[in-house]
């Protein structure tokens, strides 16, 4: 009738057991061998009839002693209840096994004997090594100065680097503040066909727009006033290697678009000049801003985007590598110790903590300036938790609250922890907007639109 449990035989289960991939070993409430099917006879090099009814502390008579007692132990907790189940690796005759352990009881909860499970991992793992020994190729061609990562964040990062250095093509980073881009940019230049050509960075921000086209393409002797003697641009100066346009977005329009026309043509005009100048240069660019949406707000042009944008790269946050902030610290302390003529430094387990914990607003430039910081004010050959800056203990000791209904939004609340560690930076400098940027692990532009967008100034 529908609806009626039928009870298999006691042969179906075996069968069953029988015809599994996985080897299956049974021990019964004596620890003596009770069952093994084929797979675990393949698995483990053994022949049912040689085992069947030994204890299995006697196939352990010619191993260490202390392998015999970790197997009594283990089926101890098991019995007990002590360990729900256990499961560990072996390697055996150039294979890798993973062998679970479970306890089995009757329905009164009585023990009566341990089901071990084999199952053969070895391609498994073999994957898992070649993935690491990749891995490890890409990033040892690339560690440059602080640029070093094992990361899963990174990973893509580095094997964009690695296709993009070999070609000319042009090359947008982008990313938040303190994330590296100028690390990635000499990592390209210095893994390219240029490496024995200069590269020239311009930073795109610093200039006024009254001398951002001068400093570019260079004028004319007679081109304006104080035009004493013609200047090379940073182009011409860059002939043969890379030019680093940093902070691009910060590129006024009518200098955009001279720059269009050196991607298009690869020529430039000086000021005051009238004659073409071809350049052989790379251009890699970078921004910590969202170009599509400047481009949306008639801020950045859109044909310059394009043309910018035929390699993008995307920095990921140290927040987002984990994995990297200690190996990262201890590169910098070791810098930082070395130039300050300090003893080899170790980070206590506290600090550790605290890094771990924090969330770098100022990415790896903060964690830089906090090692830095750090290192000089330290006493000793150990860095401590109370060495480092007072917003990586704050975060630490007081965590902030799950939200609630009816309580502030995400954005809000990061809005708040933002406001609080940029007042406490000015307070702590005096209001000196340029040692507090250094201090937050930022540039003073964007300590400045931070505080335009905090309502601080």
């Amino acid at each position: 009738m529908a609806g009626e449990k039928t009870a298999l035989e006691p042969s179906v289960y075996r069968a069953i057991l029988a015809s599994m991939g996985e080897g299956i070993t049974f021990l019964d409430r004596n620890d003596c061998f009770a069952y093994i099917n084929a797979a675990a006879e393949k698995i483990r090099g053994i022949r049912e009839e040689d085992y069947l009814g030994r204890h299995i502390l006697s196939i352990f008579s010619t191993h260490p002693r202390h392998i015999s007692e970790r197997v009594q132990n283990l089926l101890a907790a098991l019995k007990s209840g002590a360990l729900p189940f256990h499961t560990h690796v072996i390697k055996s005759r150039g294979k890798v096994f993973e062998n679970s352990y479970y306890p089995i009881r009757d329905n009164r909860e009585n023990y009566i004997g341990a089901l071990m499970v084999s199952r053969d991992i070895t391609e498994k793992e073999l994957l898992k090594e070649e993935n690491l020994v990749l891995r490890e190729q890409v990033f040892s061609e690339f560690d440059c100065g602080e640029l070093i990562g094992k990361s899963g964040a990174m990973l893509p990062v580095f094997k964009i680097i690695t296709a993009a250095a070999v070609v000319d093509s042009t090359i947008l980073i982008c990313g938040e503040s303190g994330t590296g881009k100028e690390l990635v940019a000499r990592a390209i230049h210095q893994h390219s066909l240029r490496k024995d050509n200069p590269m020239i960075k311009v930073n795109c921000a610093a200039l006024p727009e009254s001398l951002l086209e001068s400093e570019l393409f260079g004028h004319e002797k007679g081109a304006f006033t104080g035009a004493l003697k013609e200047r090379k641009g940073k182009f011409e100066q860059a002939h043969g290697g890379t030019i680093f346009l940093d902070e691009i977005a910060e590129m006024p329009l009518a200098a955009q678009a001279k720059l269009l026309r050196v991607l298009q043509e690869r020529t430039i005009e000086r000021l005051g000049g009238n004659r073409e100048i071809r350049v052989d240069v790379r251009i890699i660019a970078a921004t910590n801003r969202d170009l599509r949406r400047e481009v949306e707000e008639g801020r950045f042009r859109e044909d310059l985007f394009y043309r910018l944008n035929v390699i993008p790269i995307q920095l990921p946050p140290l927040r987002e590598r984990q994995d990297d902030i200690l190996p990262l610290a201890q590169q910098f302390l070791n810098r930082f110790a070395e130039r300050m003529h300090k003893p080899v430094m170790e980070i206590s387990k506290e600090a550790k903590n605290a890094m771990l914990s924090y969330n770098y607003p100022g990415n790896v430039r903060e964690l830089e300036n906090a090692v830095e910081r750090s290192v000089a004010l330290s006493l000793g050959g150990e860095l401590k938790l109370e060495d480092l800056p007072s917003e990586f203990t704050v975060a630490r000791s007081a965590p902030a609250s799950p939200p609630t209904s009816g309580s502030a939004s995400l954005a809000d609340s990061v809005h708040s922890l933002e406001r609080n560690v940029i007042e406490d930076a000015l307070r702590t400098t005096g209001n000196r907007k340029g040692e507090a940027a250094k201090l937050l692990g930022i540039s003073r532009k964007t300590l400045w639109e931070k505080l335009k967008q905090l309502e601080l100034e």
